[in-house]
């Protein structure tokens, strides 16, 4: 293989893409991304059962990344994580992905001044982490608005569902504009994620 060859190539992503991938050391999709990048850039639902560390993040953050329209000032994409600590860690991640875009990628956590977050949610954003309880605040403030949100990603779905988040996710999703994506990803399946599933995706691809 030369040496500058990437993978990601097959997906055809956008040459700021290809570029972010390259510099971040990103030149061959793991198992995951293999798996569910193609789905997400082809329109799917995806449940995608996955442990921490396999590039999951990037499995859904390339292809979003890839699909975003820079000049709306809405959010398009709602990531929910269900603690400050990953909700940090995954924009960190989608932001350095998706920099040569110039996306913004707000992050919405609890112990945080929301005063501070209102004002950033006032300005152009792409897209939007953060944890169900913080999210709900905004939802409630309208500081968040939902009009423009095509994606949802329900990330750790176990962990967010153990710890006591499954009313706050159910009244997020509902409130959500009817026509979008909801990519669901979990390193355990059991009958809460498939009752979360089976409401709101018919047809996920899994």
């Amino acid at each position: 293989m030369l040496k500058n060859e990437n993978t990601f190539q097959q997906y055809s992503l956008s040459e700021q893409l290809l570029e972010t991938l390259n510099q971040l050391g990103f030149h061959n999709p793991t198992e995951i991304q293999q798996k569910v990048i193609p789905l997400i850039l082809g329109g799917k639902d995806v449940i995608a059962k996955s442990q921490t560390g396999t590039g999951k993040t990037a499995a859904f953050a390339i292809p979003i990344c890839e699909k975003i329209c820079w000049e709306e000032n809405y959010p398009q994409v709602l990531v929910l994580e269900p603690t400050r600590e990953l909700s940090v860690q995954v924009q960190e991640e989608i932001f350095y992905i998706g920099r040569r875009k110039r996306l913004k990628v707000p992050a919405l956590l609890g112990g945080f001044p929301i005063d501070k977050q209102i004002q950033t949610l006032k300005q152009k954003s792409h897209i939007v982490v953060g944890t169900p309880g913080r999210v709900m605040d905004h939802i409630r403030r309208d500081s968040l608005k939902l009009q423009k949100i095509r994606y949802l990603i329900i990330d750790e779905a176990d962990l967010m569902l153990d710890m006591g988040f499954a009313e706050e996710v159910n009244e997020i999703i509902e409130r959500l504009p009817g026509e979008k994506q909801i990519l669901l990803f979990s390193a355990t399946m059991d009958h809460r994620i498939n009752d979360l599933t089976e409401r709101y995706m018919p047809e996920p691809v899994s």
